[in-house]
């Protein structure tokens, strides 16, 4: 029955050299939950799952998973949604806080690329310190204020920057000018905005649709980088040159279009704390 869901595929991609690939996904969110159900249609079958919530009725206009799985742990309904896209899926659940999880990287180790898709900066220098330390691959995506546009950025060890050198380099570009406008507003502003603190809704989305953009760049920087640790490319996926994408959703500052595109390459930041080779040493 699984074979038969891929079969109409092998025309148009080489899903079976996809198969040994081990995926840990850092937030079973919307993007997160989202890239992995992409991931898993895309023919991978090893999943590992870190998230400590539970979906919620807010969650599901924009979570891949929805209301038949209300109240479940994230990490039980994205499972869920997996297996069912795919019965051969293997899964493993951690339902544990990224910050406190004590085998966090004894689970990054043995895979093959990191879904960074957590809500705030903490977690992410997180994954990108332990990724840099074991020398993993790790993509991140987020969707900018109100849905906006927003980022993907892939870390690949010895070749890319790392998340310090991205924020370092930007710092000096206009690529991200304007995306904070939320640390301005008032109270209450803030408490119209769900209800959260500033530090939750700085990459607060808006519709689904402007998540699907930004979901879609991040699957297929997850798919570029399996693909270039496999001995043999898969033959109808040309190779990104690029590492760092910023969309724009709509004309609304920094972006002067509908669908505006923005790229570079990232290389290694010499005097970067974190994955600098002088300053490590």
């Amino acid at each position: 029955m699984t074979g038969d869901a891929f079969a109409r595929l092998s025309g148009l991609f080489d899903v079976g050299v996809l198969k040994d690939a081990r995926v840990l996904v850092a937030g079973c969110g919307s993007g997160g939950s989202q890239v992995a159900l992409q991931l898993v249609m895309s023919g991978i079958r090893d999943f590992t799952l870190f998230d400590n919530d539970k979906l919620e009725i807010e969650n599901v206009i924009r979570h891949a998973c929805g209301r038949r799985h209300l109240g479940q742990r994230k990490v039980d309904a994205v499972e869920c949604l997996l297996h069912d896209r795919n019965p051969a899926a293997r899964v493993t659940k951690r339902d544990v806080d990224l910050m406190e999880a004590p085998d966090l990287a004894d689970h990054v180790k043995p895979s093959t690329v990191v879904v960074l898709a957590t809500d705030n900066d903490k977690t992410r220098y997180h994954v990108n310190q332990l990724c840099v330390d074991l020398e993993k691959p790790f993509v991140t995506g987020r969707v900018f204020t109100r849905g906006i546009g927003g980022e993907v950025f892939a870390f690949r060890p010895g070749e890319t920057g790392c998340l310090a050198c991205l924020e370092s380099v930007l710092e000096r570009t206009t690529l991200r000018e304007g995306v904070r406008e939320i640390d301005l507003v008032s109270e209450e502003e803030r408490e119209k905005l769900y209800g959260m603190e500033i530090s939750e809704i700085k990459d607060s989305p808006g519709l689904n649709i402007d998540i699907a953009f930004i979901t879609c760049f991040h699957t297929r920087l997850v798919l570029e980088t399996i693909a270039r640790s496999l001995p043999e490319r898969p033959k109808f996926l040309p190779t990104l040159e690029h590492n760092y994408f910023v969309w724009g959703n709509r004309p609304i500052h920094p972006f002067s279009r509908h669908f505006e595109l923005q790229k570079i390459d990232l290389k290694p930041q010499g005097g970067c704390l974190v994955c600098g080779h002088a300053d490590r040493a």
